[in-house]
């Protein structure tokens, strides 16, 4: 894929936290020097169920954090047991169309298998959550949710 989208150079989950750094790239207009975007989490079963936090454009560079949390609490809240699967997406100011995260540009074929990162776990009222990002067989990022067996 070298159509616009948002090309993630590095993702760091730990310590309850998902960090994830890129860059846009394709044919959209270049940010401005820093503005505030939008990273939205959306569940693959669910679309209108859609998590948001805030990231960091500066220039065509991209940055954003988020707590394991917010997909935790989300499901309790939400009664959602099971197997999730959420899609990334950076929304920048003034573009009707959001960024699909992936990571297109390298030579590193089959990601899903051969990039893994390591689970983050949050605490629910209904027990224990883990939240893994992952690549997709299309190389996009995606997170998966999933209770942990005790």
């Amino acid at each position: 894929m070298t159509s616009r989208h948002a090309e993630v150079e590095q993702v760091w989950p730990r310590d309850g936290r998902v960090l994830v750094i890129g860059r846009i790239v394709g044919t959209a207009p270049t940010p401005p020097a820093r503005t505030t975007a939008i990273l939205t989490l959306t569940n693959r079963d669910r679309p209108d169920l859609v998590l948001s936090c805030p990231a960091t454009v500066d220039g065509g560079r991209f940055q954003a954090a988020f707590a394991v949390e917010l997909v935790v609490s989300t499901m309790a809240s939400r009664r959602i047991d099971g197997r999730q699967v959420w899609d990334l997406h950076l929304r920048l100011p003034g573009d009707p169309e959001p960024l699909r995260l992936g990571r297109h540009l390298d030579d590193i074929p089959g990601k899903k298998t051969v990039m893994t990162f390591p689970a983050q776990t949050g605490e629910a009222r209904t027990g224990a959550v883990s939240v893994k990002p992952y690549y997709t067989v299309m190389q996009n990022l995606s997170l998966i949710s999933r209770p942990v067996q005790a």
